[in-house]
């Protein structure tokens, strides 16, 4: 119990930290978006909890198999898809030509991006549920070469299954454009934009730089993300 006292203070390593934005702006900007991509969360300080308590870790190991296991399933979704616009043709190719040369092709990026997703992610889940937290932290992230290598592997199924989902996307919105139906290019319009503004919302809720002044100086002062009240203010106050 005690030797677990000591561990769970242990401080973050130099090499977990995000780098410097003043000084490498590049590479920190990269770090945050390979954390936020693998971890959910722009910086490894929640993480490092899990990597020097067993509680923790088992927390940490069942939640992160959970979410990996629905990725693996939306790609397995996905994959099934794309192989059906593959190998089929459609009822009415005036209507929604998407075996045309650029469509098919887009298609077939999506099949190869989920299948190598669906790999990639079963191999996470089984590497994850076999190793311990002291292999995780000692082999696995044992530098900063180690730790970036490991966050990518984490990472590639979502980012795999995000390019599948955009190739397979655009393959039917490029047929909906060459059908020459103004009012399904109109439908198509209005759903491209009906959801192109979600990533760069997530991405600014996710970004501590963009919460209101006072609650990003009481986090820095108190360490904590829990503010009385009165800290909480509309984002135009």
């Amino acid at each position: 119990m005690e030797n677990e006292t000591i561990q769970s203070h242990e401080p973050l390593p130099d090499y977990w930290a995000v780098p410097d934005f003043n000084e490498y702006p590049i590479l920190s900007t990269l770090f945050r978006i390979l954390c936020l991509i693998s971890m959910s969360r722009p910086s490894l300080e929640h993480h490092w909890k899990s990597k020097i308590n067993d509680d923790e870790w088992d927390k940490h190991r069942k939640s992160f198999i959970d979410r990996l296991s629905n990725t693996n399933i939306a790609a397995g979704l996905v994959l099934t898809t794309s192989a059906v616009f593959l190998s089929t043709q459609p009822p009415l190719t005036s209507f929604l030509p998407y075996t045309i040369r650029v469509c098919y092709l887009l298609a077939l990026g999506s099949f190869a991006h989920a299948l190598g997703g669906l790999l990639t992610g079963l191999a996470v889940v089984n590497i994850w549920e076999a190793c311990d937290r002291i292999w995780a932290k000692e082999v696995l992230t044992a530098t900063r070469f180690r730790l970036c290598c490991t966050l990518m592997f984490i990472a590639w199924p979502t980012v795999s299954l995000t390019l599948s989902i955009i190739f397979l996307m655009s393959s039917l919105m490029i047929a909906c454009y060459a059908s020459g139906l103004w009012w399904l290019q109109f439908l198509a319009t209005i759903e491209i934009l009906s959801w192109a503004w979600l990533p760069p919302l997530f991405a600014w809720c996710a970004l501590e730089k963009t919460l209101p002044p006072k609650l990003r100086a009481y986090r820095r002062q108190t360490g904590t993300s829990s503010p009385p009240s009165g800290i909480y203010t509309f984002e135009g106050q």
